[in-house]
Protein backbone atom coordinates (compact mmCIF):
# COMPACT_ATOMS: atom_id res chain seq x y z
CA UNK A 1 0.00 0.00 0.00
CA UNK A 2 1.63 3.79 -0.90
CA UNK A 3 2.27 5.91 1.53
CA UNK A 4 -0.45 8.43 0.94
CA UNK A 5 -1.44 10.83 2.37
CA UNK A 6 -4.44 9.29 3.53
CA UNK A 7 -2.22 6.04 4.50
CA UNK A 8 -0.35 8.90 6.70
CA UNK A 9 -3.31 10.22 8.13
CA UNK A 10 -4.61 7.07 8.93
CA UNK A 11 -1.73 6.00 11.14
CA UNK A 12 -1.31 9.15 12.87
CA UNK A 13 -4.12 9.23 14.12
CA UNK A 14 -4.54 5.49 15.29
CA UNK A 15 -0.87 6.49 17.30
CA UNK A 16 -3.44 9.13 18.61
CA UNK A 17 -6.62 6.91 19.24
CA UNK A 18 -4.27 4.10 20.68
CA UNK A 19 -2.21 6.56 23.81
CA UNK A 20 -5.18 8.71 24.51
CA UNK A 21 -8.50 7.68 23.11
CA UNK A 22 -10.38 10.27 24.81
CA UNK A 23 -8.51 13.34 22.64
CA UNK A 24 -9.47 11.31 18.87
CA UNK A 25 -12.34 12.92 17.87
CA UNK A 26 -14.29 11.67 15.19
CA UNK A 27 -13.18 14.63 13.52
CA UNK A 28 -9.59 14.08 13.72
CA UNK A 29 -10.13 10.97 12.16
CA UNK A 30 -10.85 12.84 8.43
CA UNK A 31 -9.49 16.48 8.95
CA UNK A 32 -5.60 17.30 9.50
CA UNK A 33 -6.25 20.60 10.93
CA UNK A 34 -8.45 18.91 13.76
CA UNK A 35 -6.23 15.82 13.90
CA UNK A 36 -3.24 18.40 14.58
CA UNK A 37 -5.17 20.23 17.36
CA UNK A 38 -5.40 17.13 19.48
CA UNK A 39 -2.08 16.26 19.06
CA UNK A 40 -1.53 19.58 20.68
CA UNK A 41 -3.45 19.29 23.02
CA UNK A 42 -2.09 15.99 24.29
CA UNK A 43 0.86 18.04 24.47
CA UNK A 44 -0.36 20.74 26.34
CA UNK A 45 -2.12 18.82 28.59
CA UNK A 46 -0.39 15.24 29.52
CA UNK A 47 -1.84 12.64 31.66
CA UNK A 48 -1.51 12.64 35.60
CA UNK A 49 1.00 9.82 34.82
CA UNK A 50 3.31 10.99 32.44
CA UNK A 51 7.03 10.20 32.04
CA UNK A 52 9.68 11.15 30.13
CA UNK A 53 13.29 9.56 29.31
CA UNK A 54 16.23 11.74 29.17
CA UNK A 55 19.34 10.52 26.83
CA UNK A 56 22.60 12.04 27.07
CA UNK A 57 24.28 12.52 24.32
CA UNK A 58 28.23 12.67 23.44
CA UNK A 59 27.91 11.98 19.44
CA UNK A 60 25.24 10.58 17.73
CA UNK A 61 26.03 7.39 15.26
CA UNK A 62 22.46 6.56 13.88
CA UNK A 63 22.96 2.44 14.02
CA UNK A 64 24.67 2.76 17.45
CA UNK A 65 21.51 4.92 18.65
CA UNK A 66 19.30 2.39 17.03
CA UNK A 67 21.16 -0.46 19.03
CA UNK A 68 21.32 1.58 22.50
CA UNK A 69 17.34 2.27 21.96
CA UNK A 70 16.34 -0.49 21.51
CA UNK A 71 17.90 -2.51 24.45
CA UNK A 72 16.99 0.71 26.73
CA UNK A 73 13.05 0.18 25.74
CA UNK A 74 13.49 -3.41 25.83
CA UNK A 75 14.76 -3.62 29.37
CA UNK A 76 12.18 -1.67 30.88
CA UNK A 77 9.77 -3.03 33.75
CA UNK A 78 6.07 -3.78 32.22
CA UNK A 79 4.22 -0.72 34.50
CA UNK A 80 7.47 1.82 33.20
CA UNK A 81 7.25 0.70 29.85
CA UNK A 82 3.24 1.34 29.57
CA UNK A 83 3.71 4.62 31.08
CA UNK A 84 5.73 5.95 28.46
CA UNK A 85 4.00 4.33 25.53
CA UNK A 86 0.51 7.06 27.23
CA UNK A 87 3.32 9.46 27.19
CA UNK A 88 4.14 8.95 23.38
CA UNK A 89 7.51 8.09 24.29
CA UNK A 90 8.05 11.48 25.14
CA UNK A 91 12.56 11.94 25.14
CA UNK A 92 14.60 15.04 25.94
CA UNK A 93 18.08 15.16 24.57
CA UNK A 94 20.70 16.45 26.20
CA UNK A 95 24.34 17.04 24.75
CA UNK A 96 27.36 15.71 27.21
CA UNK A 97 29.49 13.00 28.27
CA UNK A 98 27.96 10.45 30.09
CA UNK A 99 31.17 8.90 31.69
CA UNK A 100 32.21 12.46 32.94
CA UNK A 101 28.46 12.51 34.89
CA UNK A 102 28.99 9.01 36.67
CA UNK A 103 30.11 10.77 39.80
CA UNK A 104 27.09 12.87 40.06
CA UNK A 105 24.12 11.04 38.15
CA UNK A 106 23.20 7.38 37.41
CA UNK A 107 21.61 6.23 34.18
CA UNK A 108 19.60 2.95 33.92
CA UNK A 109 21.19 2.67 30.68
CA UNK A 110 24.69 3.05 29.34
CA UNK A 111 26.04 2.45 25.81
CA UNK A 112 28.96 0.17 25.97
CA UNK A 113 31.23 2.80 24.57
CA UNK A 114 29.93 5.53 27.16
CA UNK A 115 28.34 7.58 24.18
CA UNK A 116 24.88 7.43 25.45
CA UNK A 117 23.16 7.46 28.89
CA UNK A 118 19.54 7.12 29.58
CA UNK A 119 17.76 7.98 32.56
CA UNK A 120 13.84 7.01 33.23
CA UNK A 121 11.29 7.12 31.75
CA UNK A 122 10.07 9.24 34.97
CA UNK A 123 8.36 12.24 35.72
CA UNK A 124 10.07 15.15 34.57
CA UNK A 125 11.04 16.68 38.46
CA UNK A 126 13.31 13.73 38.40
CA UNK A 127 15.52 14.72 36.02
CA UNK A 128 15.46 18.47 36.68
CA UNK A 129 19.04 18.86 37.49
CA UNK A 130 20.23 16.99 35.12
CA UNK A 131 18.51 19.41 32.28
CA UNK A 132 19.36 22.65 34.14
CA UNK A 133 22.68 21.59 34.00
CA UNK A 134 23.52 20.37 30.23
CA UNK A 135 21.89 21.68 27.06
CA UNK A 136 20.09 20.42 24.56
CA UNK A 137 21.47 18.33 22.02
CA UNK A 138 21.62 20.68 19.05
CA UNK A 139 23.15 20.15 15.54
CA UNK A 140 21.99 22.01 12.18
CA UNK A 141 24.11 19.09 9.87
CA UNK A 142 21.62 16.62 8.25
CA UNK A 143 20.90 13.36 8.87
CA UNK A 144 24.08 11.25 7.37
CA UNK A 145 23.48 9.00 4.21
CA UNK A 146 25.67 6.30 3.40
CA UNK A 147 25.44 2.39 2.83
CA UNK A 148 23.35 0.57 4.47
CA UNK A 149 24.32 -0.45 8.20
CA UNK A 150 22.79 -3.67 9.58
CA UNK A 151 22.53 -4.28 13.40
CA UNK A 152 21.53 -6.59 15.90
CA UNK A 153 19.87 -5.95 18.79
CA UNK A 154 21.11 -7.25 22.28
CA UNK A 155 19.09 -8.60 24.65
CA UNK A 156 17.76 -6.78 27.69
CA UNK A 157 20.29 -6.70 30.87
CA UNK A 158 20.54 -4.89 33.83
CA UNK A 159 21.55 -1.26 34.28
CA UNK A 160 24.86 -1.12 32.74
CA UNK A 161 26.24 2.36 34.95
CA UNK A 162 24.31 2.78 37.73
CA UNK A 163 27.00 4.93 39.49
CA UNK A 164 26.29 6.69 43.05
CA UNK A 165 23.78 8.67 43.42
CA UNK A 166 24.06 12.22 44.86
CA UNK A 167 21.98 14.93 45.47
CA UNK A 168 20.20 16.35 42.70
CA UNK A 169 20.92 12.48 40.85
CA UNK A 170 18.84 11.72 37.61
CA UNK A 171 18.21 8.47 39.02
CA UNK A 172 14.51 7.51 40.63
CA UNK A 173 14.80 5.05 42.60
CA UNK A 174 15.11 0.94 41.82
CA UNK A 175 16.04 0.12 37.91
CA UNK A 176 13.49 -0.84 35.81
CA UNK A 177 15.34 -3.32 34.21
CA UNK A 178 16.21 -6.98 35.06
CA UNK A 179 13.89 -10.04 35.11
CA UNK A 180 10.73 -8.27 35.06
CA UNK A 181 11.68 -6.46 31.56
CA UNK A 182 8.67 -5.44 28.65
CA UNK A 183 8.05 -7.95 25.85
CA UNK A 184 6.70 -10.40 24.69
CA UNK A 185 6.88 -14.12 24.67
CA UNK A 186 10.50 -14.87 23.49
CA UNK A 187 10.54 -15.74 19.81
CA UNK A 188 12.34 -16.68 17.06
CA UNK A 189 14.73 -13.78 15.79
CA UNK A 190 13.68 -11.90 12.41
CA UNK A 191 15.36 -8.89 10.23
CA UNK A 192 13.46 -5.81 9.02
CA UNK A 193 14.35 -2.86 6.71
CA UNK A 194 14.58 0.47 8.99
CA UNK A 195 14.40 3.25 6.90
CA UNK A 196 15.09 6.89 7.56
CA UNK A 197 13.57 10.29 5.66
CA UNK A 198 16.55 11.82 5.40
CA UNK A 199 16.17 14.60 2.64
CA UNK A 200 15.87 18.20 4.71
CA UNK A 201 15.78 16.62 8.17
CA UNK A 202 18.63 17.99 10.20
CA UNK A 203 20.33 15.19 12.95
CA UNK A 204 18.06 16.64 16.30
CA UNK A 205 14.96 16.07 14.19
CA UNK A 206 15.82 12.58 12.68
CA UNK A 207 17.26 11.71 16.08
CA UNK A 208 13.31 12.22 17.68
CA UNK A 209 11.54 10.66 14.66
CA UNK A 210 14.19 7.31 14.89
CA UNK A 211 13.88 7.27 18.43
CA UNK A 212 10.25 7.05 18.40
CA UNK A 213 9.86 4.88 15.99
CA UNK A 214 12.55 2.40 17.55
CA UNK A 215 11.66 2.70 20.60
CA UNK A 216 7.69 1.67 20.00
CA UNK A 217 8.50 -0.57 17.71
CA UNK A 218 10.51 -2.93 21.01
CA UNK A 219 7.64 -1.82 23.23
CA UNK A 220 5.29 -2.81 20.92
CA UNK A 221 7.10 -6.79 20.27
CA UNK A 222 8.20 -6.10 16.43
CA UNK A 223 11.54 -5.51 17.70
CA UNK A 224 12.95 -8.05 19.75
CA UNK A 225 16.53 -8.90 21.38
CA UNK A 226 18.71 -11.14 18.22
CA UNK A 227 16.78 -9.47 15.21
CA UNK A 228 18.45 -8.12 12.92
CA UNK A 229 18.04 -4.27 11.28
CA UNK A 230 19.45 -2.83 8.57
CA UNK A 231 19.24 1.23 8.84
CA UNK A 232 18.93 3.00 5.16
CA UNK A 233 18.42 6.27 4.75
CA UNK A 234 16.99 7.72 1.99
CA UNK A 235 16.05 11.11 0.48
CA UNK A 236 12.31 10.71 1.05
CA UNK A 237 9.55 7.68 1.69
CA UNK A 238 6.59 9.23 -0.39
CA UNK A 239 5.23 6.60 -2.51
CA UNK A 240 7.02 3.96 -1.11
CA UNK A 241 5.28 0.39 -1.94
CA UNK A 242 7.15 -1.56 0.58
CA UNK A 243 5.06 -2.82 3.51
CA UNK A 244 5.51 -1.53 6.68
CA UNK A 245 5.00 -2.88 9.68
CA UNK A 246 5.34 0.56 11.73
CA UNK A 247 5.37 4.64 10.51
CA UNK A 248 6.88 7.46 11.80
CA UNK A 249 4.62 10.17 10.73
CA UNK A 250 4.46 14.34 11.26
CA UNK A 251 3.80 17.13 9.97
CA UNK A 252 6.29 18.10 6.87
CA UNK A 253 7.82 21.24 7.64
CA UNK A 254 8.05 22.43 3.68
CA UNK A 255 4.59 21.73 3.44
CA UNK A 256 2.48 22.37 6.99
CA UNK A 257 -0.85 21.27 5.23
CA UNK A 258 0.63 17.99 4.92
CA UNK A 259 1.99 14.75 6.60
CA UNK A 260 5.71 12.90 6.02
CA UNK A 261 6.59 9.76 6.54
CA UNK A 262 10.31 10.53 8.40
CA UNK A 263 10.89 6.85 9.48
CA UNK A 264 9.25 3.22 8.53
CA UNK A 265 9.90 -0.21 9.55
CA UNK A 266 9.16 -3.22 7.31
CA UNK A 267 7.43 -6.56 7.50
CA UNK A 268 9.97 -9.23 7.83
CA UNK A 269 12.32 -9.78 5.15
CA UNK A 270 14.52 -11.91 3.88
CA UNK A 271 17.88 -11.02 5.26
CA UNK A 272 20.67 -10.86 2.45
Amino acid sequence: MPLTQRRLHDEAYRRLRDVRPELATPAGESDLAALLRARAEAVERPGADAVQAVAVLRGFDPAAWVRDATAFALGLAPDTAAAWRRSFTRTVYLAGNPENLLGRYSFDHLAEDGSVGWCGPAPAANSAGLRRLLKLFLSTAPFPVGPPTTITVPPPHGAAARGPASRGSAAHGPAPHGPASHGPAPRAAVHRDLYVAASGVPVPEALVHLNHLVVEAALDGLIGPGDRLTLRSVPSLTGAVTPFAALRVDVDRAHPHQLRAFAALTEETPDV
